[in-house]
């Protein structure tokens, strides 16, 4: 008994010593849900309809991490944030690379590219299309999707 008093003390010493995270340390490595990522979704602009496939591509893009950066790009660009947004967009969405770890910025550019070049602007979407086009998320329904995709011109 005597002994496990020892222990617990000796733990107990060692956990006072510990250095707590603060919380913005915490917020800066957490990962959305993809609940939360398809209601940014939605308040950036994307139709109802096309917010599940447009999440899938923000899981495999990213891993829902707003703070992800890939420095790998052969013309040494990098690409920001849940939709790795690439450089090459911070002029035409009028946003910084700080912006771009914005969820909410992040995607009112992605909006933007999906605008302009649609859901094949990503590679993911390309690479993963079968998946994403089957994604569920709780209350989206993904029943008019053709149509979505069709009225507003883009590639399936």
């Amino acid at each position: 008994m005597k002994l496990f008093f020892i222990i617990f003390s000796i733990l107990l010493s060692f956990s006072s010593l510990a250095i707590p995270l603060k919380r913005k340390d915490i917020r800066a490595s957490r990962q959305l849900t993809k609940e939360q990522v398809a209601n940014t979704l939605e308040r950036a602009g994307f139709p109802r309809e096309i917010v599940p496939v447009v999440t899938c591509i923000a899981e495999f893009e990213s891993n829902f991490n707003p703070k992800a950066i890939n420095k790998h790009n052969t013309n040494n660009t990098k690409d920001h944030g849940l939709f790795q947004i690439n450089d090459i967009w911070m002029a035409k969405c009028k946003m910084s690379a700080k912006d771009l770890q914005n969820p909410f910025m992040n995607a009112r550019c992605a909006f933007k590219v999906y605008q302009q070049q649609g859901l094949t602007a990503w590679v993911t979407y390309k690479k993963f299309k079968r998946t994403c086009l089957s994604y569920q998320i709780p209350n989206y329904s993904t029943t008019h999707l053709a149509d979505v995709i069709v009225q507003n011109n883009q590639l399936m």
